[in-house]
């Protein structure tokens, strides 16, 4: 990538046939996918007419996503910003899911051949579960506990908006394992979906935006697993962790959250567009001088999305070069979907009543982005990583 940010003409050619498809296919099951707080019944043979590779789990290397010479985590963004700027709903059905991005902060290599690579390879779905009923983002108030039961782990307590946690193949939980320490003792483990004791309470939870991703309220009864299913330990329970299960949880969360920003900046795009095309039919009942006011904001926010990507783009070609910096990371997180609210807020209130209708798809993608500027880590805490950054601990 060059430092105009562009990509190279393989990727740009991937992410427009991409986001062609999105548009013309995907988003016609957009509003029933919000109605119904999930994915449409036939969802799967939706998304196999698209004519580009989902990496969709489950599809293995036939749907593998192409590889550019941008490296994945350049591709990552375009192919979230084009997708999404079709409608969240495939996303949400295409998603590997996040708790892999754990094993591969914290694992063993062993652990990574077992639970990283065929994720990657093959494109399977994980989940993750950090937050609980009594905190979201302290991650230092995690109650879940593990408690050492010969050579097994126990798990007991509940987790709130897991990702994929119905679904998943395995699950990365993070608990305690002694609650007196704080937060040296929370760790993070492996846990398939078909332990007895991995109770899905609810498959997914009601949300006031991105209704179809599947969020799920577990329950973890007595839950036994290996020793070995703790990240960096060994079959014996005994090892280091390259970090701790907290700094795990937040080395994923870290990663993805410039691809959040990019499903921000998608939502975005769609929403001017969408508001642009209205406005300008109806620009014959404009005054000249209203008409180029609306043009001058339409401007603006054009330049503002942009400014998003850009930030985006800046801290994964950081990772993609071996020097990810999670202050930057912070900034895209806390600009990107905090400045698409506001956009699509703002083409809302030019369209008049229509706006808010059912009619557009507007709305729906107002209360989608503002749901994605409190999942993994609110502006509050983004702007509190970004201080940090600059002024270290003493910042908060």
């Amino acid at each position: 990538m060059t430092l105009s940010m562009e990509v190279s003409p393989e990727l740009a050619k991937y992410g427009q046939q991409l986001e062609e498809w999105a548009v013309a296919v995907g988003r016609l099951y957009a509003r029933e996918a919000d109605t119904r707080h999930a994915r449409p019944d036939n969802w799967s043979e939706i998304l196999d007419t698209c004519p580009v590779p989902l990496g969709r789990a489950g599809k293995g290397e036939a749907d593998a996503l192409p590889r550019v010479p941008d490296g994945e985590w350049i591709r990552a963004l375009v192919f979230h910003e084009s997708l999404n700027y079709g409608d969240p709903w495939m996303y949400g059905s295409v998603g590997n899911g996040i708790g892999h991005l754990v094993v591969e902060a914290m694992g063993t290599p062993e652990q990574i051949e077992r639970w990283y690579d065929p994720v990657v390879r093959d494109g399977t779905c994980t989940g993750f579960a950090l937050t609980e009923p009594q905190f979201g983002s302290d991650t230092s108030l995690v109650a879940t506990t593990a408690r050492r039961d010969g050579d097994m782990w126990v798990l007991s307590g509940v987790k709130l908006y897991c990702s994929q946690g119905a679904i998943a193949d395995y699950t990365t939980v993070f608990a305690t394992t002694d609650r007196d320490q704080g937060p040296a003792a929370i760790k993070a483990f492996v846990v398939p979906r078909e332990t007895r004791g991995y109770v899905v309470v609810k498959e997914n939870e009601e949300k006031l935006g991105m209704r179809s991703w599947m969020t799920s309220q577990l329950a973890f009864d007595e839950c036994a697993i290996p020793l070995e299913n703790m990240l960096g330990c060994g079959p014996d329970g005994e090892g280091s962790p390259r970090q701790s299960g907290r700094g795990g949880a937040l080395a994923a969360l870290n990663n993805n959250r410039p691809n959040m920003a990019a499903i921000a900046v998608g939502l975005a795009r769609a929403s001017l567009d969408v508001a642009g095309q209205e406005l300008k039919s109806r620009s014959l009942g404009f005054t000249p001088q209203r008409w180029a006011a609306v043009q001058r904001e339409l401007a603006l926010m054009r330049t503002a999305i942009d400014r998003g990507r850009r930030m985006a783009y800046r801290s994964q070609d950081a990772v993609q070069r071996g020097r990810p910096d999670r202050a930057i990371s912070a900034m895209g997180k806390a600009y990107a979907p905090e400045t698409a609210e506001r956009v699509i807020r703002r083409c809302m209130q030019l369209l008049g009543p229509d706006g808010t209708s059912q009619d557009l798809l507007i709305e729906k993608w107002w209360r989608d982005c503002k749901i994605l500027d409190i999942f993994e880590g609110t502006g509050q805490i983004q702007r509190l990583l970004i201080a940090r950054g600059l002024m270290g601990r003493a910042a908060g």
